[in-house]
């Protein structure tokens, strides 16, 4: 009994991508980037710890939906065959069970938050289930993920202000061109299998000038976010940290000689620290 157990929870664990945290953090900084901008003299901990949490639930969620969805392909390329749905370690109904639970508790979550806030959650849920099919039908998933993933911009942002603002914007397009950086370099990762099996991604679209445009997408990012530095008068801290690091991965991808799947994941991985650096140097603003 008690090794049915263990089986079934390392399964459920493996589900949800406990061992693979990057995704997590990428989702939680940008929500913490937009309290902390727009508290700018006070830090609401609490605040932040229900979006740490709720980033934790809603990624779970979107991973398990993303698995049940992309069941057959996902047994065709090597980096998921795995998997404990494509590997047949789960059945689908048991999926769809922990699916439920973490979809509930999210939305426990979210009603807890200002009406606008709980409004743009409603709205996004339908697009995080279509999310997985776009690889189907279109060449840029990456785009429709940035603009999904980063909703939690959005609604951060209108949890801490109570009330949409330009500058919420900004952030939100910003944040969409980071997306768009290190999820392009996370496709690159399955390139060889999705032209084999027909999925679509901006790997595959920009392969020929892969490193210029990825570049482009961090800097058009540190451009947009360089501005709401200013209109917001952030310390030198903050510039220092932020212009050593982004140009550190723009250096670090300009600095491959040939692409392949392992590097790829190292410079997907080094986008964790690097959302840890930027809310680290919006934290020297406190000070």
């Amino acid at each position: 009994m008690f090794k049915y157990i263990l089986y079934y929870l390392k399964n459920f664990l493996l589900l949800i991508r406990i061992n693979k945290p990057t995704g997590i953090m990428l989702l939680t900084f940008p929500a913490i980037w937009s309290i902390l901008i727009v508290l700018k003299e006070e830090i609401n901990l609490f605040l932040i710890l229900l979006f740490i949490y709720g980033s934790f639930i809603m990624r779970s969620a979107g991973c398990i939906i993303n698995d049940i969805i992309d069941l057959k392909f996902d047994k065709k390329v090597k980096r998921t065959k795995d998997r404990p749905l494509a590997s047949g370690q789960l059945e689908i109904s048991d999926a769809i069970l922990l699916c439920i639970i973490f979809l509930s508790i999210g939305l426990s979550i979210l009603l807890q938050l200002n009406l606008i806030s709980i409004l743009l959650g409603l709205f996004v849920f339908p697009l995080i289930l279509l999310y997985p099919l776009m690889k189907r039908f279109f060449y840029a998933p990456q785009l429709f993920l940035a603009i999904v993933f980063n909703f939690s911009v959005l609604i951060s942002w209108t949890a801490a202000k109570g009330a949409f603002e330009l500058q919420s914007i900004i952030l939100y397009l910003g944040c969409i061109f980071w997306t768009l950086g290190y999820d392009t370099i996370y496709a690159y990762q399955d390139i060889k299998d999705d032209k084999k099996i027909g999925v679509k991604s901006l790997a595959i679209y920009l392969e020929k000038n892969f490193k210029i445009w990825t570049s482009m997408f961090y800097l058009l990012f540190f451009i947009v976010f360089s501005y709401i530095a200013i209109i917001n008068k952030f310390n030198l801290i903050f510039f220092i940290i932020f212009t050593l690091s982004t140009f550190g991965i723009i250096f670090k991808i300009f600095k491959i000689k040939k692409l392949n799947s392992n590097i790829c994941s190292k410079i997907f991985q080094i986008n964790s620290w690097y959302g840890f650096f930027i809310t680290l140097g919006l934290l020297f603003n406190y000070i």
